[in-house]
């Protein structure tokens, strides 16, 4: 994944390390048990896009710097993450569990990376015998802009996640 979904996911993931969370991109849980301590996999699971405007343009946008008009195009979306928290057989369940609520609370504090979470759901403790690791997955909703301008030759630039907390 690259552009402007995965620096949104970086950012969450930076959120959760700021808050004294591990946290990393999206990994397969075999990696999971080189750490010693609970780590939250943020992945991005869902993405649904509805039209922001006719064909998708949203009006126009002036450059700060040179005064130029430019065309803003875009679609909402809602995007759901998917974090799986994974915690060490030494460390239990309850390490597990108590990584995932801290998740669940900054999510639902904060938000995501800027977006407000419309929806936080944590799902149940399991034990992963063949990795040798629990696993508690949180997933977060949140509604957002895919916003893209677009340069002099008709060519999409520029293509952010955009939204704010209230």
């Amino acid at each position: 994944m690259n552009g402007a979904l995965n620096g949104w996911r970086e950012r969450v993931v930076e959120q959760l390390r700021e808050n004294g969370l591990n946290a990393v991109a999206a990994m397969e849980s075999v990696r999971a048990n080189r750490w010693r301590e609970a780590v939250a996999a943020v992945s991005l699971s869902r993405v649904v896009c509805t039209q922001g405007g006719f064909q998708d343009y949203l009006g126009v946008i002036k450059d700060s710097g040179s005064g130029v008009e430019r065309e803003l195009y875009g679609r909402e979306v809602e995007l759901t993450l998917a974090l799986d928290v994974f915690a060490p057989r030494d460390g239990g369940e309850s390490m597990c569990q108590s990584t995932a609520e801290a998740v669940t609370e900054c999510l639902v504090c904060r938000g995501a990376a800027g977006l407000a979470a419309l929806e936080v759901q944590a799902g149940r403790v399991e034990f992963l015998g063949k990795e040798g690791l629990y696993r508690e997955t949180v997933s977060c909703r949140c509604r957002a802009w895919l916003v893209a301008r677009m340069d002099d030759g008709g060519a999409f630039v520029d293509f952010e996640v955009k939204g704010r907390m209230k």
